[in-house]
């Protein structure tokens, strides 16, 4: 089930972008900096920091390192002066779009879509068509103010598995309960237009499209909900996506009415811990020094905007691939771009006819699957069957990454953990059942 924005028409790959910006900007050869941001490129943005040409690209590879690190004000004290520097138009144009990333994280609306905008007068071809939209958006919500968190302390909330395996928790949106599916690849919380009505959520004027897995690009609104309740937390002027009733409906009779995205759960705190063994349970704004801090290996997360990154390793593959932890996704996929980056996953590689479900449909289309798949993130190994590869006309993403870590993952175990400030996603070991707050 994919209920985000997903853009059909993206530039898929590295060579798509490089073409687009050559179109741009005549013969002027694309500094590998340029590359690097657009694609989330990790090891070299880390190279480029200090290797790169001009004092400029050197700062930009470091501003979108540290805007993946979701470091966001030392990531705006570099991204800025690049934007008003001497620097050629492509790299001050590769500055503004990596800080409107930063600015829709933090809900500075009306600043991203200057950002963006700023990237296109300098160069059009330095925005996807995924990013194009998240533009409408930033425009759209230029006067919507930023979301108030209130909470007295860390909370949980009791979760239910529904009929495909999504997470779901009860919630109020303005005053109406919700069984609403967590979904943290949703880059904006999602609603159907019939909740959204009962609530009377404030709707706002302009219309949008949405690209979704179906192929279908739905009509949507963006409204703000007044009071959202997560358990112990309110939190207010929470943005929606709204979409059709039609649009939120599945095959088999399976139906959503309201989707908790990222900027949501982020606001709870600093760590969720997801209880899959006992009575399932969602903790948030776990405090310090709790299993989350002892069970990883480091930092392996990033956020390329609104939208988590995992570094995976795969036996053979020289670098992690990057994944979007997306648990509104009932099975992990990967994207044609990690067959590039992790040619060793052809090895047993089969032809086969692939469904992507998604809002407004299915669509059945040729593609390959992986019999055998053997991922580690973090301390875990993760054995996976059946893993389907989606071919580069199918692309999941509007940007660069290499597949999705879905709930056939992250049900694997007692519990597991997203720390946004370490950036850590950590795995229980196995046997080991969490203390909680």
């Amino acid at each position: 089930m994919r209920l985000h924005r997903r853009d059909s028409a993206i530039l898929a790959s590295a060579v798509l972008i490089i073409l687009t910006l050559r179109g741009v900007c005549a013969s002027a050869a694309v500094p590998a900096v340029v590359v690097a941001a657009n694609t989330n490129d990790l090891t070299a943005l880390q190279t480029l920091s200090s290797t790169a040409a001009t004092a400029q690209q050197r700062s930009l590879a470091a501003g979108a390192l540290l805007a993946l690190r979701n470091e966001d004000a030392k990531a705006t004290a570099v991204l800025l002066p690049i934007t008003r520097s001497a620097a050629s138009r492509l790299v001050r144009a590769t500055a503004d779009v990596a800080l409107a990333e930063v600015y829709v994280r933090d809900q500075r609306y009306r600043a991203c879509y200057s950002a963006f905008r700023a990237a296109v007068q300098l160069s059009a071809g330095a925005i996807s068509p995924g990013k194009r939209q998240d533009m409408a958006d930033c425009q759209a919500l230029a006067e919507v103010k930023p979301m108030h968190l209130t909470r007295e302390q860390p909370g949980s909330l009791p979760i239910t598995r529904d009929s495909v395996g999504l997470i779901r928790v009860p919630v109020e949106i303005d005053g109406r309960r919700h069984e609403a599916v967590v979904d943290t690849g949703a880059g904006f919380s999602t609603i159907s237009a019939s909740a959204a009505a009962s609530a009377r959520v404030r709707m706002l004027r302009q219309s949008l499209r949405v690209g979704t897995a179906s192929k279908r690009a739905l009509a949507m609104r963006l409204g703000v909900a007044r009071q959202v309740r997560f358990g112990n937390a309110t939190l207010t002027n929470v943005v929606f996506i709204v979409l059709p009733d039609s649009a939120m409906r599945f095959p088999d009779g399976y139906h959503v009415n309201a989707v908790i995205g990222l900027p949501v759960l982020m606001a709870l705190g600093r760590r969720l811990e997801f209880v899959n063994s006992g009575a399932p349970t969602l903790l948030y704004d776990v405090p310090p020094g709790k299993p989350a801090g002892r069970a990883g290996s480091g930092s392996n997360m990033l956020l390329s905007g609104l939208a988590p990154l995992v570094l995976v390793h795969v036996p053979g593959a020289l670098n992690p691939l990057p994944m979007e932890l997306d648990t509104g996704a009932p099975s992990t996929v990967f994207d044609h771009n990690a067959v590039a980056d992790a040619p060793i996953l052809l090895a047993h590689a089969k032809r086969h006819v692939l469904q992507a479900v998604g809002a407004g449909g299915v669509v059945s289309e040729g593609g390959l699957l992986l019999p055998e798949v053997t991922l580690t993130i973090g301390e875990r190994q993760f054995a996976l069957k059946n893993v389907p590869v989606y071919p580069a006309a199918s692309a999941i993403s509007s940007y660069h990454i290499d597949g999705l870590i879905g709930q056939n993952v992250v049900r694997q175990g007692a519990w597991w953990v997203i720390d946004f400030k370490t950036m850590t996603l950590a795995f229980a070991k196995q046997g080991h059942v969490s203390h909680g707050p």
